[in-house]
């Protein structure tokens, strides 16, 4: 199947094509709207020849070698899980460079380790050239957010909707230091419907253990309180100061 679009920059002149081989990339973007704004990007520096694909189905049946493939994280996830021979393939030829939301961070770091660079587009995909020089050379530019206690908190803060309420009173009492009986007897639940409910959060905010888990509810009480009410959304989004990348 042909590929949608074959871009070669227009800025570019024949001699400086013939002097520096121009870099082909490969797109295959989970959001048309940010392919339509990484697109021009790429073309800014006028030394990359980019081909565009809707899907993944388009990139495991072409017989192209690009240097470079920013690729979405759900189309990444497919690649990985249903065409493992054609990501092979594909992994010792190119570099792939993972482009996804700061907020999917946890839920991808199992299939993140399986690409070469990352990029995020709330917070650095303007820096595409510069990520993408980076990641050819092995590399990957992470957000200094994330490197702090404190970063990781904001992506788990925007993960609170997917607990049910219990879940989150449980979380909220874990951050008071208490442990499963007297949870139990708070909520008026029995022990092993609370112990469940501890799994449940360990696993939807990825904590590691429940120490970690309180650890956070402590440090985030008022983000958790404003989580509860509607109207004080605002302030619990407000509660974790963000950093620039």
């Amino acid at each position: 199947m042909t590929p949608y679009r074959d871009l070669v920059p227009e800025t570019a002149s024949h001699q400086t094509r013939n002097a520096v081989n121009p870099m082909h990339v490969c797109l295959i973007l989970d959001n048309p709207a940010l392919t339509e704004s990484v697109v021009p990007a790429l073309e800014k520096e006028g030394r990359h020849r980019i081909t565009v694909f809707h899907d993944i189905s388009e990139l495991t049946q072409s017989s192209l070698t690009p240097d470079a493939i920013l690729i979405g994280l759900q189309q990444f996830t497919a690649l990985r899980e249903n065409e493992p021979m054609v990501y092979l393939r594909l992994s010792r030829r190119s570099r792939i460079v993972v482009v996804l939301s700061s907020r999917e961070l946890l839920d991808a770091a199992h299939i993140l380790a399986f690409a070469d660079a990352w990029v995020f587009e709330d917070i650095n995909v303007d820096r595409i050239n510069e990520l993408l020089d980076l990641g050819l050379e092995g590399h990957c530019l992470m957000p200094k957010q994330f490197l702090s206690r404190l970063g990781v908190d904001e992506i788990r803060l925007t993960l609170l909707p997917r607990l049910s309420e219990a879940e989150f009173e449980t979380l909220r009492l874990l951050g008071q230091g208490l442990n499963n009986r007297t949870i139990a007897n708070q909520l008026d639940l029995s022990e092993a419907v609370i112990k469940s409910m501890v799994r449940s959060v360990l696993s939807k905010l990825h904590f590691r253990n429940r120490t970690e888990a309180g650890v956070f509810a402590a440090r985030q009480q008022g983000a958790l309180q404003g989580a509860r009410d509607p109207q004080g959304a605002g302030d619990a989004a407000r509660a974790v100061p963000r950093s620039r990348a």
